[in-house]
């Protein structure tokens, strides 16, 4: 397996202020983690939950006992971690909290501000390969099994003393893009922002924005610290030799986006990107049928049956999200020679069309982004793409489709084939009609996806064997499981002496194969170089939003691209994964 590296990201109160924030959290993890690094997330409580608990706390006893009262205020951590993971598990991202006592944090010294002493890192590093692990900052636990706190700004120290003992980086995430000569919250004019610090150019003009702790912590160790904001391409890093400015950034004006398609995940797209302002504006939601009783009590102006006249309006993105191949064709061609950018989850439109839609975004200096194609949450072009810049590739293969691998375990639970296509559907995991999941057709167009991108060819749909599910039953399953593997939809394709070779079917995997655990909606890729070494990425392969996940990380990462320094059109779309 390949070596990722692992990062930790640390969100302060001043970021998470509620709730709310959960999804623009979730989308900056997401964009680290899709990259292939490891991720380690550390969180503060929201907004002003400490002081509040505090303040019931002395409500209820002036005095409150130190140990009673740490237990109490650990909690505004643990329900932050806690709705943290569960957000991004309803992204379709793994994620698993630990808690103090889990994750062995150990500290010394006073109960109310503890220094850190320990931590369980064999357990950690073994966690992080399958999942986001989701840690509470300002939280320990002492010799004595106490819970204890780090002290204001705690968190900071958490993420600090966790990437140093990870072997990791550390990145903390807050309400401003780095460290500024003085406060921009109080200037009439825009401070200058410092590209890198010393560690004492940090203790003295940071200590307002980053516990005192962690940097003296980080400056004992030599451990790095970037301070950023979420969705920057910039920040400060501490821990230089010598203090240096930044350029001044230059203000990047909202993206003006059309989305054709407002279904399930056109809807989800909708909705994330009304709660970005600052980033998108929809200039028009196409819609087939604009009085169909899902859309009017929404009264919503932007609502229109014309996609043609909708692309043509003044716009810099155009979000495909309709589906099938020949509307779709005719609107993403026509988007691209209107300079549009393009941004699709359409499969099947690119297993077709993809080769020649590709050239008409070269030809018109526009990119064509597509991640969310493959798998949904699942970071498989992305991780093809890192494969190839380790080594040539040998093989492909994946469990790429989440209906019927949710399929697959219903039926081995005891399930009938129609009742687990049922609980699917209940699930939002299949369409009305699954027969393109079941037989195979979905993962086939998936693969001639991958296979493009990993051995630079376009195989023909019909030239790929394909078989689905339909026929197998839950004696066939069990049959499986008694002689000691599992059932998969599993496509592969493998460079040999006579070429690339390419086949999509069920079959049966030990137990100890790595496609064998893959449970319910997860779809999972391996890459293996000629080299030996392989590259893993896991993810959930449906769903609104695991789906809409990836349409607006595209969508992110094209808006960093359209406001950063010119960039030739073919280095724009090797990044975003086209």
């Amino acid at each position: 397996m390949s070596k990722a590296k692992t990062i930790v990201l640390k969100f302060g109160s001043s970021v998470l202020r509620s709730e709310h924030d959960l999804p623009e959290v979730v989308q900056e993890i997401y964009r680290v983690w899709r990259t292939g690094e490891q991720v380690v997330v550390v969180v503060s409580a929201f907004g002003d939950t400490t002081d509040q608990l505090l303040g019931r706390a002395i409500s209820i006893c002036a005095e409150p006992d130190e140990v009673t009262l740490a237990t109490l205020l650990a909690t505004g951590e643990t329900t932050a971690a806690a709705l943290l993971a569960l957000a991004l598990q309803r992204a379709g991202i793994p994620a698993k909290v630990f808690d103090a006592a889990q994750a062995s944090l150990r500290t010394k010294g006073s109960v109310t501000d503890a220094e850190l002493i320990g931590l369980d890192t064999a357990r950690l590093l073994s966690e992080v390969q399958r999942f986001v692990i989701v840690l509470p900052g300002f939280v320990g636990r002492d010799e004595q099994d106490r819970t204890t706190l780090l002290g204001r700004g705690g968190s900071d120290f958490t993420a600090a003393f966790v990437a140093h003992k990870l072997g990791g980086r550390c990145v903390l995430i807050k309400d401003v893009d780095g460290l500024y000569a003085s406060d921009p919250a109080k200037s009439s004019k825009r401070p200058a922002r410092f590209r890198e610090v010393t560690y004492e150019t940090a203790g003295r003009i940071g200590s307002s924005l980053i516990q005192t702790k962690a940097i003296h912590f980080a400056a004992a160790h030599r451990l790095s610290l970037a301070v950023t904001c979420i969705g920057a391409d910039s920040g400060t890093k501490i821990g230089s030799e010598f203090d240096r400015i930044a350029r001044p950034n230059t203000p990047k004006q909202p993206l003006n986006v059309a989305l054709l398609g407002c279904g399930t995940v056109g809807g989800g797209g909708r909705e994330r990107l009304l709660s970005l302002p600052d980033e998108f504006i929809i200039t028009g939601v196409g819609v087939r049928d604009r009085k169909r009783k899902r859309f009017r009590s929404e009264q919503d102006d932007l609502l229109t049956e014309d996609f043609e006249e909708l692309i043509d309006r003044p716009c810099d993105v155009v979000i495909e999200l309709i589906g099938g191949t020949t509307r779709a064709y005719d609107l993403v061609r026509r988007a691209l020679r209107a300079r549009r950018h393009v941004v699709t989850a359409n499969k099947a439109l690119l297993a077709a069309h993809g080769e020649e839609l590709q050239s008409i975004a070269v030809e018109n200096e526009v990119v064509l982004c597509s991640s969310a194609a493959v798998g949904g949450a699942l970071p498989a072009l992305e991780a093809i793409e890192r494969a190839k810049a380790a080594g040539p590739i040998r093989a492909v293969s994946g469990v790429l489709n989440a209906t019927s691998n949710f399929v697959l375990d219903e039926i081995a639970a005891g399930l009938g084939f129609a009742d687990a296509i049922s609980a699917a559907r209940k699930n939002g995991y299949a369409e009305a009609d699954p027969s393109l999941d079941l037989d195979g057709t979905d993962t086939t167009q998936k693969m001639i996806l991958l296979a493009r991108l990993a051995f630079g060819l376009s195989l023909p749909f019909a030239s790929i064997p394909r078989e689905g599910i339909e026929r197998l039953t839950a004696t066939d399953l069990q049959a499986a499981r008694d002689r000691g593997t599992s059932v998969r939809l599993i496509a592969t394709c493998r460079r040999t002496a006579q070429g690339v070779e390419a086949r999509v079917a069920p079959m049966e995997v030990p137990q100890s194969h790595p496609l064998a655990s893959v449970a319910r909606a997860q779809n999972r890729i391996l890459v293996e170089l000629v080299s030996g070494e392989t590259f893993v990425a896991s993810g959930i392969g449906a769903g609104r939003w695991p789906t809409t996940e990836a349409v607006i990380a595209d969508l992110m990462d094209l808006r960093r691209e359209i406001f950063a320094e010119p960039k030739k059109i073919a280095q724009i779309e090797e990044e975003c994964v086209a």
